[in-house]
């Protein structure tokens, strides 16, 4: 076998150019197969802090202002009062001042009543307990009465003993009357027992009025309170005027409010600081078709639309967390220099149902050199997220991996 040997190009008198062409292919391929190369998706987000709260979402007429910045609320203070409805009721009155005349007589007419029912039911109950302290009174003397009796009958009996054992010697007539009176005495003593029976019953009932007419009187007391309730209700439900109260206890860093101007539904009131000190986070919308290659603990490069990329370059952060299914997607952000009337094939992929992945800020500030610029929640941001990593020959060879793939 004849050994081969590296061609000489000796029909070009530069053949060096040809020895350095082949080694810059073996490296350029070998280069292709190893070196990797990062596929990147942009995606909007928004700086958000977890202590700020913003008072939104009401409207009308400020009509006073309690607290401004920077001062310390807590939970349930009043911030501010708004008027909705600034038309006029009967008589010229407004109708803020019309409901309120209106439960007020509502609440009066409670109180009438509720004072003559319980004037009413006093009197019936103090009349039951005279009339159980009479009847208290009459067995008292009906105790006594049949104490005598029993003493009449024992005397009866002696006496009637007495006159048996001389019999005698006395009269039948005698004997005759001593066992009328033994059962005289007798007959009073059982009715006696049944009058005081009687007034037992008598007392018994007069008791259980009491007990009835103590229990209206709780009735009464509830029914009156549920009145009242009824006409401060019926105003709250009729009444369109707000006063808006600090949901949690913090620091009211901000207030656009005006004595006399109209606040909008889509206006921020009022933003109130919690804790200073918690992190920024950062919101980033990934796209359902770019959930695959993106995981937890993946670093992001933010690009902040109030610092522009080319020159300040970008802010490295870390994905805390993920949400594991889809949330309705938001209004996208406007990207600097870039007309959306202008792409009207954009992604309509990336336009439906995104995942929302969160980013914790390591600091408050964006450093550039020996400058440092304040990053503040509302800041409008570009995170950039590798998505895919391929090296050079499978981009350029892709169609031959799916042919052997498949």
């Amino acid at each position: 076998m004849e050994p081969t040997y590296l061609p000489e190009f000796r029909d070009i008198r530069w053949r060096w150019i040809g020895y350095g062409a082949s080694a810059l292919v073996v490296l350029g391929t070998a280069f292709a197969f190893t070196q990797d190369i990062e596929r990147k998706q942009d995606v909007r987000c928004e700086i958000v802090s977890p202590s700020e709260i913003k008072v939104q979402g009401e409207s009308g007429l400020v009509a006073a202002i309690y607290v401004q910045p920077p001062a310390r609320v807590e939970a349930g203070q009043p911030l501010f009062r708004l008027e909705r409805d600034l038309s006029l009721a009967r008589g010229g009155l407004r109708r803020d001042a019309f409901d309120a005349q209106v439960r007020d007589e509502a609440r009066r007419a409670a109180d009438a009543r509720y004072a003559q029912q319980r004037v009413d039911l006093n009197a019936q109950l103090a009349t039951a307990r005279s009339g159980e302290a009479s009847r208290r009174a009459e067995l008292a003397e009906l105790d006594v009465q049949g104490a005598q009796n029993v003493q009449l009958i024992a005397e009866s009996g002696r006496k009637l003993a007495r006159l048996s054992t001389v019999s005698d010697y006395v009269t039948a007539d005698r004997i005759e009357q001593a066992r009328a009176d033994l059962h005289q005495s007798h007959i009073a003593r059982a009715e006696s027992a049944a009058r005081r029976q009687q007034t037992l019953a008598a007392i018994a009932d007069l008791r259980n009025t009491q007990t009835a007419l103590t229990a209206q009187l709780g009735e009464l007391e509830a029914g009156h309170a549920r009145d009242l309730q009824d006409a401060d209700a019926r105003f709250e439900q009729t009444r369109r005027d707000a006063t808006i109260s600090a949901p949690k206890r913090g620091v009211v860093t901000f207030s656009r409010l005006v004595p006399g101007s109209m606040l909008q539904a889509s206006d921020i009131a009022m933003v109130i600081v919690t804790d200073s000190a918690q992190p920024l986070r950062a919101e980033l919308r990934i796209p359902s078709r770019r959930r695959g290659f993106v995981r937890e603990g993946q670093i992001v490069h933010l690009k902040f639309d109030a610092f522009p990329y080319a020159k300040f370059g970008s802010y490295e952060a870390r994905i805390d967390s993920i949400s594991r299914t889809t949330v309705g997607a938001a209004a996208p952000a406007p990207t600097p220099g870039v007309d959306a009337a202008a792409k009207p094939g954009a992604d309509a992929a990336d336009q439906g149902d995104a995942y929302v992945a969160w980013v914790t800020l390591r600091g408050r500030t964006f450093d550039y050199g020996n400058q440092r610029f304040d990053i503040l929640p509302g800041m409008q941001a570009t995170a950039s997220i590798v998505v895919e990593r391929r090296t050079i020959a499978e981009w350029v060879l892709e169609p031959l991996f799916k042919i052997m793939r498949g």
